[in-house]
């Protein structure tokens, strides 16, 4: 009885075991369940984010191209390579790059530019592109392609892109966005899928949209920004730029223009002082000159006097007294000329620069004599100098 009781009890733990890990079994299906539904409706989201994008992408910068160029790359199996991107390039050297698939574009008049396909429904022959791409393709004043060019389209790659430097066209750009250029730039970039060195990029921020060009990249020139993380700087605005560079070259003309003065008032200096020099010398010259000829007229003057009357003649002994204090004498008849008094005086040293360069005066009475003769043959005595002595001072004429 006792070994009956056992094997119940046995029968019975067994069967809530099994009741135990089937229900288990049946909550981590359910588990299981709820995760696969939760990662269904995540790659659901992310397929709808990426479409969406992929729209935005072929709006901004997608090509249509003809179906052939399709078919060729299905048969290269293109699609097992990730993202296809595609390169415009031109003539004249100008890259550009899109997503979706790569190929390139040779057009005959315009530099090199990767892109995206939106479609490949265009005519046999032809391209068709949006004015975003249109504009790096062909020129910054381009909106659409030009018609006739001839492209050449070559399946390639592009490296995922790890640094970009931008320049935008306003200053205005730093003023608006402030500290929001990071998320600014994040949203613009969403738009876009490759990114080459001299690219314009039209970035949207709260109803403006600024042009920004691609001034730097890394790895290379041209670079893919689909599924990858940039390091971002944006330098100061080609309008900042050129402000400055025109503030520089106003300064630097004013530095010309201050030299140019600077270095004709020094050679209005030396001229000058030349023609001080000359004037100098020129004076020194007739100073010279005129001291040859006072000495010369002194000489004469002394030369053409008659001698001196003996002291115990009648005569009238005439004291001259110069300014500096020198004085000197000579005796003279009453009846002699009064040219000879001023003959005598001319041939002293120190007493006046020539003939009519001074007068002579007596003090008591006060006369004035000269500089000019009365008449040309009058003595002493018609000029009141008869008494034994006369006392005359010889005051300088100024001119």
């Amino acid at each position: 009885m006792l070994s009956g009781e056992l094997a119940r009890s046995a029968q019975k733990l067994q069967r809530e075991q099994k009741q135990r890990s089937e229900a288990l079994q049946r909550k981590a299906e359910r588990e299981k369940a709820v995760q696969e539904r939760l990662r269904k409706q995540r790659e659901a989201h992310e397929e709808e984010l990426r479409q969406r994008r992929l729209v935005e992408l072929a709006a901004a910068e997608a090509v249509l191209l003809p179906a052939s160029v399709g078919d060729d790359l299905m048969r290269q199996d293109a699609p097992k390579n990730g993202a296809q991107l595609f390169e415009i390039a031109s003539s004249s050297g100008n890259t550009t790059h899109a997503g979706a698939s790569l190929c390139r574009l040779m057009l005959e008049l315009q530099p090199k530019r990767p892109l995206c396909v939106l479609a490949f429904t265009a005519a046999e022959g032809t391209i068709g592109m949006p004015p975003q791409v249109a504009r790096n393709a062909f020129g910054d004043g381009a909106s659409v392609s030009p018609e006739g060019a001839t492209v050449d389209v070559l399946y390639r790659r592009l490296p995922k892109g790890e640094y970009v430097r931008f320049q935008p066209w306003s200053a205005d750009f730093q003023r608006e966005v402030g500290g929001d250029v990071r998320a600014v730039l994040e949203a613009a970039l969403e738009r876009h899928s490759t990114l080459s060195e001299g690219d314009w990029i039209s970035v949207p921020f709260a109803g403006t949209a600024f042009d920004l060009t691609v001034q730097k990249l890394r790895p290379g020139r041209a670079v893919s920004v689909i599924d990858t993380e940039m390091e971002a700087e944006v330098e100061p605005s080609l309008e900042t730029e050129q402000r400055l560079a025109q503030e520089e070259a106003a300064r630097a003309e004013a530095d010309r223009r201050r030299e140019q003065e600077l270095a004709a008032m020094a050679q209005e200096a030396l001229r000058q002082a030349a023609e001080a020099e000359e004037r100098e010398k020129a004076e020194q010259a007739a100073l010279s000159q005129a001291a040859v000829d006072l000495e010369r007229l002194r000489q004469e003057k002394a030369a053409a006097l008659p001698p001196e009357p003996p002291a115990d003649e009648a005569v009238t002994s005439c004291l001259i007294r110069l300014p500096n204090g020198a004085r000197f004498s000579r005796r003279f008849r009453a009846s002699d000329p009064l040219l000879h008094l001023f003959d005598f005086v001319d041939a002293q040293e120190g007493a006046g620069e020539g003939p009519g360069s001074y007068r002579l005066v007596a003090q008591f009475p006060r006369r004035v004599i000269g500089p000019h003769l009365p008449a040309p043959d009058a003595t002493l005595a018609d000029v009141g100098l008869a008494s034994r002595q006369e006392v005359l001072l010889l005051e300088p004429l100024r001119s």
